[in-house]
């Protein structure tokens, strides 16, 4: 592997468990001791995000209905909590008045508490739910 390649490719075996084992030179260029493994349900693809840390969030919204400003606020309220590295992010709407938001992210980043970013996000217009919880780590 070489700085002016963009990607790098191997094909592995997948097996039950909660290890993921890469070849030595991934691991070295990767550098971080953990990684958020997330299986996008719909299309099938594992997507793997090195991180320093075991602990990373996740945040789903349900929301009853989108508003145009719901983008906007939610932007507003990431960029008040210092939530400037989001590592996953996703939405659908599955009808008009039944939409999802979801993404992961790193909590050292927040600049207020777990509670207070709660908060702020159930009062964005539209959004019904907020779950904010702990990735389990593998065992």
């Amino acid at each position: 592997m070489t700085k002016a390649d963009i990607t790098h490719a191997k094909v592995l075996q997948i097996q039950k468990g909660s290890t993921i084992t890469l070849p030595e030179e991934f691991v070295d260029a990767i550098g971080q001791p953990f990684g958020l493994a997330i299986l996008v349900v719909k299309d099938k693809n594992v997507k793997l995000y090195p991180v320093d840390s075991s602990k990373v969030l996740y945040l789903k919204l349900n929301i009853e209905k989108l508003s145009k400003s719901f983008l906007e606020e939610l932007t507003s309220v990431f960029e008040m909590g210092g939530l400037e590295d989001i590592l996953f992010t996703s939405g659908i709407c599955q009808s008009a008045d039944q939409c999802y938001y979801e993404c992961y992210f790193t909590p050292e980043q927040l600049k207020i508490s777990e509670e207070d970013l709660r908060t702020r996000l159930t009062g964005i217009t539209g959004v019904q739910k907020v779950v904010l919880e702990d990735v389990p780590v593998g065992q």
